[in-house]
């Protein structure tokens, strides 16, 4: 059974990269052996084989520990994290596939734009929310088409 759960840790889900090939991919780009990897981030000389390996799950504190010593960027951080099964450090990291999603975070986050206009964005991000839930429940969409309003005639 080991190496069944072994085989499908190494293969990743709709062709993107597991965690073990993901880390040996940043690894060789970096240019630095398992040894000095597992030496620059404080773990044992193996440590790091077993992980590119599939045999290990890394911790989430280890994954952030082996992203500091490949210097990774931001973004490769938090790809990693999410390939080990961990939140990212930065929620926009989620929505890294909905660009205009990640933008509207950050202007709701923004102390830049006046809490009423936030306020606003929210209200009618509430709005289409509720359209698309009614959309993926049969219901039309667009003036006068609520439930309450189709029931009316």
């Amino acid at each position: 059974m080991e190496a069944a759960e072994t085989q499908a840790r190494s293969q990743g889900h709709g062709g993107e990269p597991t965690f073990a090939q993901l880390l040996r991919r940043y690894r060789e780009e970096a240019r630095i052996s398992q040894s000095r990897l597992a030496e620059s981030a404080g773990f044992d000389h193996s440590y790091v084989s077993r992980l590119e390996s599939g045999n290990r799950t890394p911790t989430r504190e280890a994954v952030l520990k082996l992203a500091e010593a490949l210097g990774l960027a931001p973004a490769q951080c938090d790809t990693l994290l999410a390939t080990a099964g961990y939140m990212p450090e930065r929620i926009e990291s989620l929505l890294a596939d909905e660009p205009i999603l990640s933008e509207v975070l950050r202007l709701l986050q923004s102390h830049d734009i006046p809490e009423p206009v936030r306020q606003n964005v929210r209200q009618m991000l509430r709005l289409v929310v509720n359209q698309a839930q009614m959309a993926a429940l049969g219901w039309p969409s667009g003036p006068g088409s609520t439930p309450g309003a189709i029931a009316a005639d």
